[in-house]
């Protein structure tokens, strides 16, 4: 990746996918990365929670095309983190919702506005 290829990062964050009451249970406080370039957003588990969240199926490792990107949407705050709502469709079709709960919020959805409005 280009260092100027990347517009937003954060590496303490958490995530919670809406794609069944099971991934919903989810808590993955501070195991998250986020990765935004013009190309491609990535969210995966850090080296520590990788495992745990693979062998649970929580639907948390993503690298997601930039313009598989339906909506990102603000909906809130919880325990000091915005939280906020991506829409994005997989590779095969399937629509899916993620929750990222992040200290620069604002910042990660101004990056996204920024890649998907052009």
């Amino acid at each position: 990746m280009v260092g100027d290829d990347l517009l937003f990062s954060e590496h303490y964050a958490a995530a919670q996918s809406m794609q069944s009451a099971w991934t919903r249970m989810a808590s993955t406080f501070g195991c998250m990365m986020i990765q935004l370039t013009r190309q491609t957003l990535t969210i995966k588990p850090h080296w520590f929670a990788s495992w745990p969240i693979g062998l649970l199926h929580l639907d948390l490792h993503h690298e997601i095309p930039v313009a598989r990107i339906g909506r990102v949407l603000e909906v809130g705050k919880w325990a000091g983190y915005g939280k906020v709502e991506v829409h994005f469709q997989t590779a095969n079709g399937k629509d899916r919702t993620l929750l990222l709960f992040m200290k620069r919020s604002r910042e990660f959805v101004d990056g996204v506005s920024s890649v998907t409005h052009q």
